[in-house]
């Protein structure tokens, strides 16, 4: 039985186009600096815990210098996301790895802190048929693992608001759909979520 597939979904690090959030207290260069680091992290976080294939999705594409060097050095599958918005790239992407692998999970590149365990249970969980859902504190998730590709998870979702969590598992509940929940974190978009998650996570703390 094939082991299920991880979707690590980053933008790619390009000045004034990727963690705009962090601005103006970082730099746009700073910014993409930020962003660099935290889809390395979250690319060794995968390969040391994930037990089944990776792949990297970025955006606009894979075309990127970054990209292409974590594909090599990590024997990582490059993907390029797909969709007219969020919702639309995370459904095409669990669709590719369901169909190939039998189960799926995408996760954002904002929570590079995240601990190996996490990745562990989620992985657990995708394996026995069981789908998943890790919870941001500010009312998003960072994963969301499935067997079965659902548009109604997905289409027309307020992406980047507070009710997203709520609102996909109010989804889920009246499709007949369970998710088991794992540890809830925080993802870091601001410059405030950066000061809170770098002064106990090595890697970000030069941008303090």
């Amino acid at each position: 039985m094939p082991q299920p597939a991880l979707m690590i979904f980053a933008k790619q690090p390009l000045p004034g186009q990727t963690k705009t959030r962090l601005l103006p207290d970082y730099s746009p260069e700073q910014a993409a600096a930020i962003a660099e680091v935290m889809i390395r992290e979250t690319v060794g976080l995968a390969v040391s815990s994930w037990p089944g294939d990776i792949y990297l999705c970025g955006a606009p594409d894979t075309d990127h210098p970054l990209f292409e060097e974590l594909a090599r050095d990590f024997r990582l599958r490059l993907l390029d996301q797909t969709g007219a918005d969020l919702g639309a790239r995370m459904l095409a992407a669990l669709r590719f790895g369901i169909e190939r692998h039998g189960a799926a999970a995408v996760l954002g590149s904002d929570v590079p802190h995240c601990r190996w365990d996490v990745l562990d249970e989620a992985n657990a969980h995708l394996a026995k048929g069981r789908n998943v859902l890790g919870p941001t504190e500010d009312g998003g998730y960072y994963l969301i693992g499935l067997t079965e590709a659902h548009d109604a998870l997905f289409a027309r979702m307020p992406w980047g608001g507070a009710t997203v969590l709520e609102e996909t598992l109010a989804r889920a509940a009246a499709i007949g759909l369970h998710f088991e929940l794992l540890s809830r974190l925080r993802d870091i978009d601001t410059a405030a979520d950066l000061w809170l998650i770098g002064r106990g996570y090595e890697p970000l703390m030069r941008f303090l």
